[in-house]
C-alpha cells in the first residue's frame, strides 16, 4: 500500500534515481568540458570497478571522475567513501597498464550535482583524493 505523499513503487523510485544519475552525469560532463576537459568515456568498467566519467584534463592528466547527483538540500559529495575511493584507484591502476594510458598521470575528481527548486547546481573538486 502506498503511503500518502510518498510517491510510488520501488520500481518507480529506481527509475527516478536512474534518470537523476543520468542528468547528473550530463551536467558534470558539460561542466568539465566548459572547464577545458575532454570527455573520453562514460561509465567505464574494469572488472567490478566503475568510474562515471573518464576525461583528459587541460594539463593532459587522465581524470577518473566520480559524479554524485541528488535532489534536495544535502551534500552529495559526502557519499564518496573510502571503499569507493579504493575501487576508483584500482580502476585507474588497471587503466594505467593499457596502451592508450601508459605514461599518463592520473587524478581523481569528484563532481557533485544537486537539483534544487528547478535549478541544477554543480561543484567540481579536482584532485579530490589521492589514489
Amino acid at each position: 500500500m502506498e503511503r500518502p505523499g510518498h510517491g510510488s513503487s520501488p520500481a518507480e523510485g529506481a527509475r527516478r534515481r536512474t534518470l537523476l544519475a543520468r542528468r547528473g552525469e550530463d551536467a558534470a560532463a558539460l561542466h568539465l568540458e566548459r572547464a577545458g576537459y575532454r570527455i573520453l568515456a562514460r561509465n567505464v568498467r574494469v572488472g567490478h570497478d566503475e568510474a562515471d566519467l573518464l576525461a583528459l584534463t587541460p594539463a593532459g592528466a587522465v581524470a577518473v571522475v566520480e559524479v554524485k547527483a541528488r535532489a534536495g538540500p544535502w551534500r552529495p559529495e559526502e557519499r564518496v567513501d573510502a571503499a569507493k575511493r579504493r575501487r576508483l584507484a584500482r580502476l585507474a591502476a588497471a587503466l594505467a597498464c593499457r596502451g592508450g594510458f601508459r605514461g599518463r598521470m592520473f587524478q581523481f575528481d569528484v563532481v557533485a550535482v544537486r537539483e534544487v527548486g528547478g535549478r541544477t547546481e554543480v561543484w567540481h573538486w579536482p584532485h579530490a583524493f589521492d589514489g
